[in-house]
């Protein structure tokens, strides 16, 4: 019994996973290089950030598959895989809309949507909060 318990940790068996070990940090390097050059192209409309986000679950997602091993486990394991992605994209989707939508006075000055510094073209409520420099 304890020899088999051995053979099976070892991997005597023929299961040598190294070739999809060295495949998936293959692409996780591509990866991590296209994402470097994401930050150097600045895409225009904040499609930077949803590229970026793509690129870092993508990464996430092969890291948890075959590193924690979900490609090879079933059911409830892979259930709550999938659900916590459903979690974090809610919490990631929410916040973006959240910036998205803010009220212009609450952007800092220079971002889009965000009103004039000084001028005589301000409403009189950011006069009245102290938005006139």
């Amino acid at each position: 019994m304890a020899n088999t318990q051995a053979a099976h940790d070892t991997g005597a068996h023929g299961h040598s996973h190294v070739a999809r070990y060295a495949a998936v940090w293959i692409a996780l390097v591509a990866l991590t290089f296209l994402t470097f050059g994401l930050s150097r192209l600045h895409l225009a409309g904040g499609w930077g950030v949803v590229v970026a986000l793509g690129i870092a679950s993508a990464k996430g997602t092969l890291v948890a598959l075959f590193f924690m091993h979900l490609w090879d486990q079933t059911g409830a394991n892979r259930l709550v895989f999938v659900t916590s992605l459903i979690f974090v994209a809610l919490l990631v989707g929410l916040t973006l809309l959240d910036n998205a939508t803010r009220f212009p006075l609450a952007n800092p000055p220079g971002s889009a949507g965000a009103l004039p510094v000084g001028g005589a073209d301000l409403p009189p409520a950011a006069v009245e909060w102290g938005q006139r420099r």
